[in-house]
């Protein structure tokens, strides 16, 4: 920017040079146009001076006799030229005194020898006004044509060092470019290789909570289970937080119930306010609409953080969230939520860089709550994107109150209902007399996909990679179902797919199951040509939900 302001002065004082000179030249020439017609004025009166002298000296030589118009012509030709002045009144006298005819013409032959005189060094006088011009315009043009080529010079290095700068910055973005590529896929890298073995613990501890269990087994599997959901909290705020930075994170607009959304988180913490003998109050406002439109998902996400930090840091009292109407219109509603506890409180100086990215509000903060300091980031930007704000008050010893906004539309349909609470009991036939081709590389995970499809009655095939997924169809082509994985060696999910649809033309419903869970996998994953989509770990329950979906 700098030095694009530099060139285009430079440039603009060329300009300025350029009229200047022009001006200034066009003076030169104009005075020395005007020198040069006054002098050419003079020479030619002098001519016309001679040329009368001659005629007179001619006609007294011829005639004897002084013509009788001599002065007028005299005086006429002299009156802007005063050379012959001082000689007119003797010329006078003797045409006056009637003086002989050859003393008159000898006073004509000294004015003409005067005259002549006069010619010569007027017209050596006109040569140096010519040359004094010509050099004056030669000494301009070249000073200017210097000014202009060490301008121009000036300007083609700034132009040269601006295009390496350009050059330079081009090269800058694109390594930041590529550098945010990496960074994406180490991200997408890390999710899969986290993902993929706490798959296998998460689906194993959930097999081993449907055994029988003694009571000190029942808690310890119940400790590993709610430790992965800690875990995936975290690497989900890690990759929330990259998706909002790379401004790639969706905000859903869709119809939803709050006291629902409300309900789901009750319900998600139930047994986390138990274990801490905490309460939890719930004071909905009555005039809050039955259904709005807006994403339920974020706003549950926000809710879960923030009751979340109020069960972290309080050990006794009582947590509580409410909601009321802040204002509304006649097709939007903008929605109060308050979250206040009775826990440890913020310090102060703290305050004010909570929700900064990796901030805690002390430094133990971590080491004895856990955590990766990105939740009150990642709540007050999803805020944002949906045109909201969070805020916070505390008091340290007292407690916290956190309250924020969000603007929703309103909608004459009902709330949807709330999906009912389905053990995966009830789907053990669900699969009875189908045949289902699982496209797996993990061994774990292989075994787990086969316990949980045989539990429900289903006939499994395993694959190790594409390749023997697609040698399988080709051998048999009678499966009712394929739940693939993306990430395999040899033939991966895609083009698994892809060669599914498009070479055996086969329709057999697919189920992608991804460890990835990065931005725009689930439209490359129907865009291929997969039925549904599901990140792991994943929950029973769900995943039976999305088979019924699928098989008759």
């Amino acid at each position: 920017m700098k030095r694009s302001i530099v060139i285009h002065r430079k440039i603009t004082w060329l300009i300025l040079f350029s009229v200047v000179s022009l001006g200034i030249a066009s003076g030169f020439i104009y005075s020395g146009k005007k020198n040069i017609e006054k002098s050419n004025s003079v020479i030619n009166q002098t001519y016309e001076t001679i040329e009368v002298l001659q005629m007179a000296i001619t006609a007294i030589f011829e005639t004897g006799t002084v013509p009788d118009n001599l002065l007028d012509s005299l005086e006429k030709v002299t009156r802007e030229n005063k050379d012959l002045q001082p000689a007119l009144p003797t010329l006078r006298e003797y045409i006056a005194a009637k003086r002989p005819a050859g003393e008159i013409r000898q006073l004509l032959h000294y004015m003409l020898d005067e005259e002549k005189q006069l010619l010569t060094a007027r017209k050596d006088a006109n040569v140096l006004v010519n040359q004094h011009v010509a050099i004056v315009l030669i000494l301009g043009r070249v000073g200017a044509f210097l000014f202009v080529v060490i301008i121009l010079l000036m300007v083609n290095k700034d132009i040269t060092q601006h295009k390496t700068t350009q050059k330079k910055l081009i090269a800058a973005i694109a390594e930041a470019q590529q550098a945010r590529k990496m960074q994406e896929q180490f991200l997408a890298n890390m999710s899969h290789e986290i993902r993929t073995p706490m798959n296998g613990i998460k689906g194993m501890t959930d097999l081993l909570l449907e055994t029988p269990l003694s009571d000190k087994q029942l808690d310890m599997a119940g400790m590993i289970k709610r430790s992965i959901n800690t875990l995936l909290v975290v690497i989900n705020d890690i990759l929330d937080f990259s998706k909002i930075k790379a401004g790639k994170l969706h905000i859903e607009k869709i119809d939803f119930s709050i006291r629902e959304v409300l309900n789901s988180t009750q319900s998600l913490f139930a047994h986390s306010l138990r274990s801490k003998g905490l309460q939890l109050q719930i004071a909905i406002d009555p005039t809050i609409p039955d259904c709005v439109i807006g994403d339920p998902h974020r706003l549950n996400q926000v809710l879960n953080n923030l009751l979340s930090n109020a069960i972290k840091f309080t050990n006794k009292g009582i947590i509580k969230i409410g909601v009321q109407v802040q204002e509304q219109t006649a097709d939007t509603t903008v929605v109060r939520f308050n979250v206040t506890d009775t826990g440890v409180g913020i310090p102060e100086e703290s305050i004010g860089y909570i929700f900064d990215s990796f901030s805690q509000a002390g430094l133990d903060t971590t080491r004895r709550f856990g955590g990766t300091g990105l939740g009150l980031t990642i709540c007050k930007q999803l805020l944002q994107l949906q045109g909201g704000d969070i805020s916070v008050t505390s008091t340290v010893g007292k407690g916290s109150a956190f309250e924020f906004y969000l603007p929703y539309g309103l909608t004459n349909k009902q709330a949807p209902d709330a999906p009912a609470t389905t053990s995966t009991q009830e789907y053990n036939n669900l699969l009875t007399g189908k045949n289902v081709l699982v496209a797996e590389d993990n061994e774990i995970n292989q075994k787990l996909i086969e316990f949980v499809l045989r539990k429900a009655g289903g006939a499994v095939t395993i694959a190790s990679n594409g390749e023997e997924a697609v040698q399988h169809l080709l051998e048999n082509k009678t499966y009712d179902l394929i739940i693939m994985d993306l990430q395999m060696p040899k033939m991966d999910g895609y083009a698994t797919t892809y060669y599914i649809r498009h070479q055996l033309r086969l329709t057999t419903p697919i189920i992608a199951m991804t460890a990835t869970a990065m931005k725009d996998e689930q439209w490359q994953c129907l865009h291929a040509g997969m039925n549904e989509y599901m990140t792991k770990p994943f929950e029973f329950a769900e995943l039976y939900k999305r088979i019924i979906q699928l098989v008759d």
